[in-house]
């Protein structure tokens, strides 16, 4: 049988006091930025993980961590069914470097759900908070468990489940994460899929941080491997994953559209 391969992405704070550092942060003092719309919190990774570190320590309702690229943004500004879920969500965070440039350059970084759960998993094994993993496929999830209970041999992963589930499966499924209660549930699935989930289950979720990480769960096993670093220096990445899944063409359309409007935001700024 072959071994999952080894993780692919380690914490970037694992030779510093990361308490001591999410700790120092003013999250009283973070700011909003609204791009199309939608509120946006203009963060950087260390100040978002320190933001849902007080919410994790608090643990006051469930908190959704959404995560918004230029189609997800597209369809999910005013006016849209799916504005709703923006509403709802307590931390709005930006993975899409063409929401950047839409904004004029004023968001402080991307980021991305793989950082997020990367910190978030060291924060967790050095904390103690408990985890639950969903979605994906069943390979997928397996080469994740064992990559990361291989990696971080402490951390408490207290449930485990691939998506794509019928209706009964379904269900004992939401049943586990309600008996676990979980303080972190890492949710992967496809757009808008994820959003709708958790918007709909939010009574078995308890006062967990429920985070839609999307692809981050294939990246993790090794099974989906991360745009070139010339992609990702020119802010390309929307294009090399249309080139590695060819059924995503319809997004280049929808990432024209988006640059449109993005130019019509700019200029409108500026008269």
């Amino acid at each position: 049988m072959k071994q999952p391969s080894e993780i692919v992405h380690n914490s970037s704070k694992e030779e510093r006091d990361i308490l001591l550092e999410y700790q120092n942060i003013d999250v009283s003092k973070l700011e909003t930025l609204k791009v199309l719309g939608v509120p946006i919190d203009n963060v950087t990774t260390d100040e978002a993980i320190a933001k849902l570190f007080r919410v994790l320590e608090k643990k006051e309702a469930m908190h959704h961590v959404l995560f918004l690229d230029p189609i997800k943004l597209m369809r999910m500004r005013p006016g849209k069914p799916l504005h709703r879920i923006t509403e709802k969500a307590g931390t709005i965070l930006v993975e899409g470097a063409g929401i950047n440039w839409m904004s004029s350059g004023r968001l402080k970084e991307r980021v991305t759900p793989i950082a997020v759960m990367m910190d978030l998993i060291r924060l967790a094994e050095l904390k103690e908070f408990t985890i639950f993993i969903f979605g994906s496929k069943d390979e997928i999830i397996e080469r994740v468990f064992f990559n990361l209970t291989r990696h971080f041999p402490r951390v408490r992963i207290v449930g485990r489940q691939a998506g794509h589930l019928d209706r009964q499966r379904e269900m004992r499924v939401k049943e586990a994460i309600r008996k676990t209660g979980p303080d972190i549930i890492f949710l992967a699935m496809d757009f808008p899929e994820q959003e709708v989930w958790i918007e709909n289950n939010t009574g078995f979720f308890g006062k967990a941080v429920v985070i839609g990480v999307g692809g981050a769960l294939d990246m993790l096993s090794g099974a989906d491997k991360k745009a070139p670093d010339y992609f990702k220096s020119k802010g390309l990445t929307w294009l090399w994953r249309i080139i590695a899944r060819p059924f995503r063409i319809r997004r280049m359309w929808e990432t024209f559209y988006f640059l449109l409007l993005g130019l019509r935001e700019r200029l409108r700024k500026k008269t």
